[in-house]
């Protein structure tokens, strides 16, 4: 593989060479890192990757911003590589491209080969159109388990002198009692992972002023991101062994004490920190990102490698389904009196993807079948029946099933209890869109056509696919789902009682 084909710049196709087979265990979605595998994806209009133009080599990261104001989104993605010696470049990567298997490789070692014919982004971003994958690294997706211990470094811009909230406040957020996000992740987990080992340190004053990071606060304009990682973590060194001993930080949460750009960002940079060099897990957050601890949980999230949620009305907002904090964070949220609003769970092909069902918790739709399961809501810590069915589409798209409950201390305030259905499409850059049994589906998925109860079903009619709630129990529902078995789907066109017909959106 000492080469990258060549495609039309008129289409989009991608090619895929491979020295091993691909991965598929826990979340089945994992690239082996024992392999190079070639991925070139080339949109439309664009150049050919250029071989006279020096290729880039080091760790991708990518990082989600996201808006204070969930009513006006305003999300961004940046991708960045870092090489061998700490240099930090920005890349103009494309939506296919991410969307096509490379955002996948967020924390892997990869070489990105640039255009020459295209000008440099506003941020001096460098356009690509091709990524490799190298050997070595860290996926942040597909599987995360054990302990997962944050720091909390706290930043002040050195013309502003506000702390907004003290030393206690910050360490008592990563506690294990109902509300702490130690406790959170547990539950959310179903004990998978723990932030056992998470602290604080107090607040430091940055070398610059507010303007020389953020060059116009609360709007579009990029603050700059590496320069805050840099310089926060530059000045809390003396007092902070991001090492911890031998058992290095997973991640670190920048609090800071003035506004960011448009929003709070979380994902991944990858830096030397005493002596440890790997992608951590980041999230930098302005005042109002910490003053709600489920926009922490949400951004704390992305570090974990995971993209947005969403809805299925299509309106490019992703903060439209109260199902899932990588949504609607706030939306339907519990409430602490300290910490403000709580994050809920995440939607059950996001735990999928980080494996966090037991196998016996996971239930595989097989084909020409018609089954019925009990499924257990999945934020029951206990649960003895299935929490998660997945029903196979075909390529890279399926449904999962899930049931929700309003009950404990993080899904008490739900919009209702009901079977939660989303199509995941790997090809979206949030994959996972709440089914909408109404037309046109609403705007925001609190609505009777997102929530199936007991006598609704389901039906995709061309893929042969339906699913019927049977019945309620005391933690969750009786669904029957059927797979491709025509005798048991209705013939009628779905158009009377309360069987809903399904037509999938495109990407």
């Amino acid at each position: 593989m000492s080469s990258i084909s060549r495609f039309s710049s008129s289409e989009i196709r991608p090619k895929t060479a491979t020295a091993c087979e691909t991965t598929r265990s826990l979340s089945e979605r994992l690239v082996s890192v024992a392999c190079v595998t070639i991925l070139v994806l080339l949109p439309t209009g664009t150049a050919f990757a250029d071989e006279t133009v020096a290729p880039l080599s080091g760790w991708l990261n990518i990082v989600w911003g996201d808006s204070h104001d969930e009513d006006r989104p305003i999300v961004h993605r940046r991708v960045t590589l870092t090489d061998d010696q700490g240099k930090t470049t920005e890349l103009q990567v494309s939506d296919e491209l991410l969307t096509g298997g490379v955002s996948r490789w967020n924390g892997y070692r990869v070489t990105a080969f640039p255009r020459s014919t295209a000008a440099l982004g506003p941020r001096g971003e460098v356009p690509v159109s091709a990524l490799r994958l190298e050997g070595g690294g860290t996926s942040s997706l597909g599987g995360v388990s054990g302990s997962q211990p944050w720091i909390s470094i706290l930043c002040k811009f050195s013309d502003i002198g506000d702390e907004p909230e003290d030393l206690s406040f910050f360490q008592g957020m990563y506690g294990n009692n109902p509300g702490g996000l130690d406790h959170y992740w547990r539950e959310v987990s179903a004990d998978a992972i723990d932030i056992v080992g998470s602290t604080a340190v107090d607040w430091v004053t940055l070398p610059g002023t507010h303007l020389s990071y953020v060059p116009t606060p609360g709007s579009g304009t990029a603050a700059n991101l590496d320069l805050i990682f840099n310089d926060c973590t530059a000045a809390v060194d003396p007092v902070v062994d991001f090492s911890n001993g031998g058992s290095p930080f997973a991640g670190i949460n920048i609090m800071l004490n003035a506004l960011l750009d448009c929003c709070a960002w979380g994902g991944g940079r990858f830096a030397t920190l005493d002596g440890v060099s790997k992608s951590w897990r980041t999230t930098w957050e302005p005042p109002w990102g910490y003053a709600q601890e489920a926009v922490i949980a949400h951004e704390m999230g992305h570090g974990f490698g995971l993209p947005h949620a969403n809805n299925f009305d299509g309106d490019g907002n992703p903060y439209d389904s109260p199902w899932d904090v990588m949504s609607s964070a706030t939306g339907y949220a519990a409430n602490d009196s300290t910490y403000g609003a709580l994050g809920k769970h995440v939607n059950a092909y996001h735990k999928d993807q980080l494996g966090w069902f037991a196998p016996a918790r996971r239930f595989e739709a097989p084909a020409n079948s018609s089954t019925s399961i009990l499924l257990d809501h999945t934020a029951l810590a206990d649960a003895t029946n299935y929490q998660i069915a997945r029903i196979p589409i075909a390529g890279n798209r399926w449904y999962t099933v899930e049931a929700r409950i309003r009950s404990g201390d993080y899904e008490s305030n739900l919009a209702g209890d009901a079977v939660i259905i989303h199509e995941v499409n790997t090809g979206r850059s949030e994959p996972a869109w709440a089914v909408d049994g109404q037309n046109p589906p609403a705007d925001y998925g609190d609505n009777p056509g997102t929530m199936w109860t007991v006598g609704e079903t389901f039906a995709d009619a061309a893929n042969s696919i339906s699913v019927e709630v049977e019945s309620s129990t005391a933690t969750g529902f009786r669904v029957r789902i059927n797979n491709g078995d025509p005798g048991a789907i209705f013939l009628d066109g779905f158009e009377s009682g309360n069987v809903f017909s399904w037509s999938s959106q495109s990407p």
